[in-house]
């Protein structure tokens, strides 16, 4: 976490969102950029920290956290991948305005995607992080035996499990990270942190059930504006050839590979990450081209 006990270097403020209070963080002078993080038993802004400090000199940065997760809200429900996709809408059209540059994780660069093709003028270039929706975390599922299971007292226990310092250094040393020995105690407790507040249950156990995926293959190729895809070579849950199928449905879209990375890209090589996304927003971009 940072020193102020945020995920990110800045103060929390809320946006009112369907009755909900939803956290976001920002800082810095210019244009507007907005960071959208991932989907995990412990996700939060805090993945987005590196790009969030390195991107607050040339922009106004906005990071996110997603309803359930982090600083918002974390109510009882049935969450559906709609949610997300209507909340970083409507985020970004009150807060931020249309035409803003967006770097986003995984699931949630499959809600942006769906979110830019709802709305084309909404966003601007894209930088998307090793997004799913197209062979894996694809097909929407319905509540059935298994949410029912995780939603009782069973669901209280396997989550602990999976939100324990043990759990969580696992997964970011053999999934997350591609070097386990920057998973380090400062990492492992920010992303522990953002599991262990009240009702931190709810919004992961829809996404392990199911009810979070995205399917973004015909979203992805209504997109207008530029797309950076940004991919790291070792990354096994959203593997490095998922990114030929995004490619073949929109000449929009460029790949770039950092190597030595898996998911958490933007984290352990901010440096490159940080280049390869100045570059790309440097170029003109025509949306028509």
């Amino acid at each position: 976490m940072s020193l102020n006990g945020y995920p990110v270097d800045a103060p929390r403020q809320f946006y009112r969102w369907r009755n909900y209070r939803i956290a976001y963080y920002t800082a810095g002078a210019g244009s507007p950029i907005l960071l959208i993080h991932s989907i995990n038993a412990a996700a939060s802004s805090f993945e987005m920290r590196r790009p969030f400090a390195g991107l607050r000199n040339d922009y106004q940065v906005f990071a996110l956290d997603l309803l359930g997760f982090g600083g918002s809200d974390r109510p009882q429900r049935t969450y559906r991948a709609d949610d997300y996709i209507d909340l970083i809408s409507d985020f970004a059209r009150d807060v931020i305005g249309k035409g803003a540059p967006v770097i986003a994780s995984s699931l949630g660069a499959a809600y942006t995607i769906r979110a830019a093709a709802r709305d084309p003028d909404l966003f601007g270039p894209l930088t998307l992080i090793c997004p799913t929706g197209i062979r894996n975390l694809a097909q929407p599922q319905q509540p059935g035996l298994s949410y029912e299971v995780l939603a009782g007292p069973l669901g209280d226990l396997i989550f602990r499990l999976l939100a324990s310092r043990p759990s969580i250094a696992f997964f970011l040393r053999t999934q997350s990270y591609y070097d386990p020995s920057v998973v380090d105690e400062h990492l492992i407790e920010g992303f522990y942190r953002a599991a262990h507040q009240a009702g931190a249950k709810w919004a992961p156990i829809c996404f392990l059930t199911g009810l979070l995926n995205c399917d973004v293959r015909e979203a992805f190729a209504q997109l207008r504006q530029p797309i950076l895809l940004v991919w790291g070579r070792y990354a096994d849950l959203t593997p490095l050839r998922t990114a030929d199928a995004l490619l073949a449905r929109n000449p929009r879209a460029r790949l770039a590979v950092v190597d030595k990375a898996r998911l958490s890209l933007q984290d352990e090589r901010p440096a490159e990450f940080l280049h390869l996304v100045r570059e790309f927003l440097a170029i003109p971009h025509s949306r028509n081209a």
